[in-house]
């Protein structure tokens, strides 16, 4: 079974036990109602993920969160704001997790819930972006006003690099109540860049960036490996149907009309298999092909594509065929 089968199997009778024994500090002031209204959440947040809703499932999550604030609850937002991209706010919570307090004899999951969410802040830890802000020509007695994405930013966090979350950011300085100064970064996971401002020509550099792997990586292996299962799925069932013709009809033979009119749609089957088989193997090939190339290529874009590109092979009874986005 599952982590997060598992954990919704215990759930109830875990937020029953801390209610009662476990966090009285915590859940003393929660009635029935409000512990099976936090469990109907999560049960809705994890129907929501399932349907391609995230950011339904991160609603969900947060307000039985709300509701009960233990590490069970508290997980299961950090990830899900981990999904969609919000690295820091999802670190944020990984790390209220941890700290939550210990109790004696809590139950299982909520032992998971704060290992898993001490393995979810390191790994983000690596995956944030960082801004430096450089300034110059700016005096330390300068009144300044510094922001990101509008967000007032003190001299102390200046000093040091700031976390941020993947995407495009306005970075902005007014000196003594002067007109800002703006510069707009785009960043990607693990970045690291540095932003000069109060010199009149905004400019950012990328300070060790982080290694770009081309998108035809996964296209090309996912394409590739997708195509020879297929390949090989329908190459076994044309193997198998014209074996099923050789048992009726030896060497090709029919011992009449009436057998040979029945093992005919068997036997047109199985070729039909076989031409499908040799495509998807084609298809597979050339998956492979791409691969190799996205792994020459890794390293030299600038930055990531906005909308990252997918394919799939779909096999059906006597066709195959690709699905994209591009």
């Amino acid at each position: 079974m599952s982590y997060r089968s598992f954990l919704r199997a215990t759930l109830a009778t875990a937020f029953v036990v801390t209610s009662a024994f476990v966090l009285p500090n915590v859940a003393l002031g929660q009635t029935k109602t409000e512990i099976e209204m936090a469990r109907n959440l999560m049960d809705e947040g994890d129907a929501q993920l399932e349907r391609g809703d995230a950011k339904g499932a991160l609603r969900s999550y947060r307000a039985a969160h709300t509701i009960m604030n233990v590490a069970t609850t508290g997980i299961e937002v950090a990830r899900m704001e981990a999904k969609l991209g919000k690295l820091v706010e999802a670190r944020k919570v990984a790390l209220e997790v941890v700290r939550m307090p210990k109790k004696p004899s809590e139950p299982k999951p909520f032992v998971a819930a704060r290992a898993d969410a001490q393995l979810l802040a390191d790994a983000l830890e690596t995956r944030i972006p960082r801004l430096t802000i450089v300034l110059k020509n700016v005096s330390d007695s300068a009144q300044i006003e510094l922001k990101i994405d509008g967000r007032t930013v003190s001299k102390e966090e200046a000093n040091d690099s700031i976390a941020v979350d993947p995407g495009k950011h306005e970075v902005s300085i007014s000196i003594a109540g002067g007109v800002p100064e703006v510069e707009t970064v785009t960043v990607v996971e693990t970045d690291r860049k540095n932003v000069t401002l109060g010199d009149g020509s905004a400019s950012s550099s990328t300070d060790t960036p982080g290694r770009k792997t081309s998108p035809l990586v996964f296209i090309g292996f996912g394409l590739g490996g997708a195509g020879i299962i297929a390949g090989a799925i329908t190459g076994a069932m044309s193997l198998s149907r014209a074996g099923d013709v050789e048992k009726v009809c030896p060497g090709g033979a029919c011992a009449d009309q009436e057998t040979l009119d029945k093992t005919k749609p068997i036997n047109d089957s199985a070729f039909t298999l076989a031409n499908v088989s040799n495509v998807a193997l084609a298809i597979g090939v050339v998956g492979v092909g791409l691969g190799v190339t996205g792994i020459l290529l890794s390293g030299r874009e600038a930055k990531k594509p906005e909308n990252e590109a997918s394919v799939h092979v779909y096999v059906g009874p006597n066709s195959v065929g690709l699905l994209g986005s591009f």
